[in-house]
């Protein structure tokens, strides 16, 4: 087989290197792998996102369920309290009786404790820490309707029984540099 020699002149070479469609090329799958794995964040993101809301759900469910049981009261509720009741998946909670963690599943922490919407300690307060902010803003928007309050990094984004303040919401889950605080409160 004859190698193909260019001439320019009088001079003879040969090509060496890659060519420009060659590096097109491998831009372009870079670029697709770049696009791809962001796309794959975001839809891991987005199911945790959905997984949260139906732990907010049973969360709720389970807060209505113990005031109806205890005449509409959380006094004397603690962490240890919720979490030996089965409020939160067996696979979330670590460490040793009396001294257990709760974490979401964006490794940050849950804690719980009594809070007040209308009277004292008629509410549970569900605080989740770690959360990214665009995964803070999807869980407030949707969670406006289970919760009776919430708020973002210590920020009121809906007062006890009042509406999401979408702007105030915004500003505070992009505040907290995706390491968000949300605190959920669950009335009876």
């Amino acid at each position: 087989m004859k190698r193909k020699i260019n001439k320019i002149g009088n001079q003879k070479f040969k090509q060496r290197g890659i060519s420009a469609i060659q590096i097109m090329l491998g831009v372009l799958v870079g670029a697709l792998v770049l696009i791809g794995g962001l796309s794959l964040l975001r839809w891991v993101d987005s199911a945790k996102v959905n997984n949260d809301l139906s732990e907010l759900n049973d969360l709720k469910a389970r807060t209505v369920s113990y005031a109806l049981n205890h005449n509409g009261s959380f006094s004397g509720v603690t962490q240890e309290t919720i979490i030996g009741l089965d409020f939160f998946p067996s696979n979330r909670v670590s460490g040793a009786s009396g001294s257990r963690v709760v974490q979401n599943q964006w490794k940050g922490l849950i804690t719980v404790a009594p809070a007040t919407t209308a009277t004292a300690n008629d509410s549970l307060l569900f605080t989740y820490t770690g959360i990214t902010s665009a995964a803070c803003k999807e869980l407030s928007l949707k969670a406006a309707q289970l919760a009776a309050a919430i708020s973002v990094g210590g920020t009121p984004v809906k007062p006890s029984l009042g509406t999401l303040n979408e702007a105030t919401m915004i500003t505070s889950c992009d505040q907290g540099n995706d390491n968000v605080t949300i605190a959920y409160t669950f009335n009876r």
